[in-house]
């Protein structure tokens, strides 16, 4: 008679600052967070009873951890990076409990209790939150690749649990954690592969491949949003930072049919549409507003937000 190989658990493995002394707890979740999930810093509030607690599982090809923490800021920086066991892996990441602002490859998203978002380990991010609860899946890099060719594309975009196929992944994910996982009715590998499947359904079709040219393309334009405010900033101050010449600067606009002149213009007026908008800034004049954004002459940043938007900026403020 033939033994029946008996297929194993996966190992659950979990680490509380409750197990430490209150007065060590801070440095016992950075610590274990770096080991464990990600190599980060953090800053909280609740510096003197700082409650923390992660429980991780193998998930086949991708890695499940259930998060609990009170309030926290998290940076990943380009020297944690550096040192980084997860340099190249993907964090899909919903809240439980709570919200968080999260900001990284230039956006900045707000999330909430049942959304979910991409997290990019190999680029700096900002993460801010109150007490939360959340279930993050670990991706690698080469393994995600096979269902969504640039998920850098898709890092730090809101995955909405009301919008259809983000819907469907936030489900998928609300239905997941290390309890539910030791009675999948399916092999955990192909759970990790319709999880994989969801979130290309929900980046959409237009995520595509980048080229090398297309990759410093998106480096030149992070930098005009990082530098529009700059009244003087010019094409060849970006290829200056860049490290490439203005000429090849501007044949990478022509490619992509547009021009430096219309990025940076396209940014600043975006951004004054945005402070215009917000009643927070409703003390600040037109023209301050103008230079926040770049602007040198109050006339120019008038004609041009009209001739994008059909009104000029005092009209636009006071039909809101």
């Amino acid at each position: 008679m033939q033994s029946r190989a008996v297929a194993e658990k996966p190992l659950r493995q979990r680490w509380s600052t409750g197990d430490v002394d209150t007065r060590h707890a801070l440095q016992y979740w950075v610590e274990t967070v770096c080991k464990t999930f990600i190599e980060i810093d953090v800053d909280t509030p609740s510096r003197s009873h700082f409650h923390g607690q992660i429980e991780r599982m193998e998930l086949g090809s991708a890695m499940l951890h259930t998060i609990e923490a009170d309030a926290q800021s998290v940076h990943r920086t380009h020297s944690r990076i550096a040192h980084s066991r997860y340099g190249g892996d993907y964090i899909l990441l919903q809240l439980r409990r709570g919200s968080m602002q999260f900001a990284q490859h230039g956006r900045e998203v707000h999330v909430e209790a049942g959304d979910s978002v991409l997290i990019d380990c190999n680029v700096p991010y900002r993460l801010e939150c109150p007490p939360t609860r959340s279930v993050a899946v670990r991706f690698q890099d080469h393994w995600l690749r096979n269902w969504i060719p640039s998920p850098q594309s898709v890092a730090c975009r809101a995955l909405r649990a009301s919008e259809t196929w983000s819907n469907t992944l936030c489900t998928a994910l609300g239905n997941l954690d290390s309890e539910a996982a030791d009675h999948l009715a399916l092999p955990a590998s192909v759970v990790a592969e319709q999880l994989a499947a969801l979130l290309a359904l929900a980046a959409g079709s237009q995520v595509h491949a980048f080229t090398p040219s297309e990759k410093l393309l998106n480096r030149i334009r992070h930098t005009i949003r990082d530098r529009y405010q700059e009244p003087t900033l010019d094409a060849g101050a970006v290829a200056a930072a860049i490290g490439i010449s203005k000429r090849y600067l501007h044949y990478l606009f022509a490619q992509a049919s547009t021009t430096f002149g219309n990025e940076l213009m396209q940014v600043r007026l975006e951004s004054a549409r945005r402070l215009l908008s917000d009643k927070r800034y409703a003390g600040l004049r037109v023209s301050e507003v103008a230079a926040r954004c770049g602007f040198q002459e109050p006339s120019h940043f008038a004609r041009r937000f009209r001739k994008t938007f059909g009104v000029v900026p005092t009209e636009f403020r006071s039909t809101l």
